[in-house]
């Protein structure tokens, strides 16, 4: 219907005259009720100018001057378009521009997503011999105690499963005897251990020769340059459980009444935790506090339970001044900080001017191999998967914006490892370096930071319990001896250091006093002011579920007397 009413406007025109306005309308290129006007606006030009002419031939020939008139059909196609164009609505124009505008924007991400997806990385730098380099001061193998350590780690046994008086399923040891004491255990559990430690007696003297050597590093270097984030370290695990080993071997000599043997135990187990700490890996460094935590909190229980003579208390005391005299507590972030410079290298690209964007593919890599991202992925099969990673790779800022923010972030964290937390309050410093502050798309250009950066809050607050905790065990043994001595305590700590009992007074990290020491009746009370910052008095705080903890959100870190 339509193609008839098209073809009844030339039925008064000529044949050159209907081919020229269709072959200008083709042309045109726009949309077709456009066209269609134009059409009829061009059929009722021509019919004007043929009305005076008397003959076909007059207005074939009128015609072809009016087409010569016209010119170049392609022009006044152009012509006619713009003409149409400039005079549409204004709405219809920002419409237009708009689609025009999106279309390109997507062209582009498509390109530019294509563009990062090709990228490769330079790994320049091998931060695995780096590390191992930062943790071996010497290159004599014989004063290297993770040689023993592997030794320990080749030869411990599990502990074995038996079967609790509550339940008839089948448990491990170390979750049935978990925070009790050897009073506590049942004759089975008492039984079990004692197995559990006979089986690993040659495990614990190795451990035991190891703790005299004066350094451990473990030889990871690789000519491949593998990723550090590659390099699991395996040996942390085995060797929590082998502390417990000789945690409670000691508790149990103790209770069977061979003191001496039990502290020399305790104290190989804390110098072993000082071959964890330094310049490694976060898990190595809690690992090493994990030890010495045991072998503090288990001294302080056999002086709660067991007599110590005098002259044992000495010796125990000079040894263990010693050992921290020689210990370090401040966190070292260098290990951590290479794990991210090696992401970096690895899944950025490095145009020369220390910039780059990140690579899709090298993400995926560096993800399979348990870099610690919060998103769930179910399947790297599935094809959302990959679009993830993409994703996270277009919302990423360069690599020189990543590299000085990491970098800036890192040392400020060694800085503030210097700090208690009460001077890091006192001073309003935020570790987090206000992250949770951050608006949503500064998060997604950024993500890596918060991927990366760790819990610097609670790793500090580790590193100020370990060294209180070692001070304060020094300090009870002061304590106890001077009782020995005066057949009384001090009146205030003060007079430990001008007898010459004690070389300085106990700090406290969450005030700015030393620790709090009260004389009782009977006894003392010595405490730090914990976690809230508060003096509660002396009174411990509790978990969730009411028990006593010694470290709690609320109330004093107690040492002595003992909480049980």
């Amino acid at each position: 219907m339509k193609k008839r009413k098209t073809d009844n406007l030339f039925d008064n025109l000529p044949c050159c005259a209907r081919d020229f306005i269709e072959l200008v309308i083709k042309k045109m290129r726009y949309r077709k009720k456009v066209r269609v006007d134009v059409m009829a606006e061009f059929v009722a030009h021509f019919e004007d100018e043929l009305r005076d002419c008397k003959t076909d031939e007059e207005k074939q020939q009128r015609s072809q001057q009016l087409i010569e008139e016209f010119g170049d059909v392609k022009l006044l196609a152009t012509l006619l378009r713009r003409a149409k164009k400039r005079c549409r609505p204004l709405w219809r124009t920002i419409i237009a521009r708009t689609f025009q505008t999106i279309g390109v924007l997507i062209l582009c991400f498509i390109f530019y997503c294509v563009y990062i997806s090709t990228g490769q990385p330079t790994v320049r730098i091998n931060y695995v011999e780096e590390m191992t380099r930062l943790n071996r001061p010497v290159a004599d193998e014989s004063l290297n105690a993770a040689v023993l350590y592997q030794k320990v780690i080749d030869i411990y046994e599990e502990p074995p499963q038996i079967k609790s008086e509550e339940s008839l399923r089948a448990k491990s040891l170390l979750k049935l005897i978990r925070n009790k004491g050897v009073d506590d255990l049942t004759v089975k559990e008492i039984t079990a251990l004692r197995q559990w430690i006979s089986n690993n007696v040659d495990a614990i003297d190795f451990f035991k020769q190891a703790s005299d050597k004066p350094y451990c590093w473990w030889n990871k270097t690789d000519p491949n340059n593998p990723p550090l984030i590659n390099i699991l370290f395996p040996e942390m695990a085995p060797m929590k459980n082998i502390a417990r080993v000789i945690n409670w071997h000691a508790k149990l000599q103790a209770y069977n009444g061979d003191v001496e043997g039990a502290l020399d135990n305790l104290l190989a187990l804390y110098k072993a935790g000082q071959h964890f700490k330094g310049p490694r890996t976060f898990v190595e460094q809690l690992v090493g506090r994990g030890m010495q935590f045991f072998a503090i909190r288990s001294t302080l229980e056999i002086l709660n339970n067991q007599g110590v003579s005098n002259q044992l208390l000495k010796n125990f005391q000079d040894k263990l001044e010693d050992m921290i005299a020689k210990d370090t507590y401040v966190i070292d972030y260098r290990a951590e900080r290479f794990f991210v410079f090696d992401f970096i290298q690895r899944c950025y690209t490095d145009n020369g001017k220390g910039s780059g964007h990140m690579i899709p593919a090298q993400l995926k890599k560096s993800w399979n191999m348990n870099i610690p991202v919060s998103w769930d992925v179910k399947s790297e099969d599935e094809e959302s998967f990959d679009i993830r990673f993409l994703a996270m790779a277009v919302a990423s800022a360069d690599r020189r914006q990543i590299s000085r923010m990491l970098g800036n972030a890192y040392d400020n964290f060694q800085k503030y490892a210097y700090k208690t937390p009460w001077e890091i309050r006192k001073d309003g410093v935020d570790l987090e370096m206000g992250l949770r502050q951050w608006p949503l798309i500064k998060q997604a250009r950024y993500w890596p930071i918060c991927v990366f950066l760790p819990s610097v809050a609670k790793i500090n607050e580790l590193s100020y319990r370990n060294k209180t905790e070692g001070e304060a065990l020094v300090t009870v043994i002061v304590l106890l001896r001077y009782k020995r001595d005066k057949d009384n305590y001090p009146e205030n700590l003060e007079q430990l250091v001008t007898s010459g009992y004690l070389k300085e007074l106990p700090t406290d990290p969450w005030s700015d006093k030393p620790l709090i020491y009260k004389k009782t009746k009977d006894d003392f009370v010595l405490y730090s002011v914990g976690l809230n910052f508060v003096d509660d008095g002396g009174v411990s705080g509790t978990n969730k579920k009411g028990k006593v903890r010694q470290w709690a959100e609320d109330g004093d870190a107690v040492f002595w007397p003992v909480q049980n």
